[in-house]
């Protein structure tokens, strides 16, 4: 399956995942979650934003520039948004007080900024291995969605466990 094939059906994933994400937030105790879990749901909702356009991006740009070119230009705008995303949740992150964190053990936090920074890995490795960037940057699409299920995953299993 050729990379812009696959990019398309992650973004169809993303798009129907964030239309989970709107019904399961609607049918949360006052259309709210605790304000602890608030950077988890900032994490999915950012996130599969982030796939979709990522997604869609590459294709628009190989009907106006060459593909080598084109997958060029979108890891390196993967890194430019990418970073600047990461550095906003974590400043949210460390803004929460001593109570909501202490509500969230580390464990929880921990595969998604794993995730997080695997993708960012993957763009940036794009970039230099110009033979295997259309698969680094599929990898890291796939990374970033696999970060919006895992924070989807601690904010509705972390009460059981």
């Amino acid at each position: 399956m050729d990379p812009l094939t696959q990019l398309g059906l992650l973004a169809t994933i993303a798009a129907t995942y964030s239309g989970f994400i709107a019904v399961f937030i609607a049918f949360t105790r006052d259309g709210r979650f605790e304000k602890a879990d608030g950077h988890f749901v900032q994490a999915m909702v950012l996130g599969t934003i982030g796939v979709i356009v990522m997604s869609l991006t590459p294709p628009v740009l190989s009907e106006i520039m060459p593909l080598e070119q084109m997958w060029f230009v979108v890891s390196v705008f993967a890194i430019a948004g990418g970073v600047p995303s990461m550095i906003y949740q974590a400043w949210h992150q460390s803004r929460l007080s001593k109570a909501e964190t202490s509500q969230i053990p580390v464990v929880w936090h921990a595969p998604g900024w794993a995730l997080g920074f695997l993708a960012l890995a993957a763009f940036a490795a794009a970039t230099a291995y110009p033979a295997i960037r259309p698969g680094l940057y599929v990898a890291g699409v796939t990374l970033m969605l696999a970060t919006s299920i895992w924070c989807f995953i601690a904010v509705v299993f972390r009460r059981f466990f």
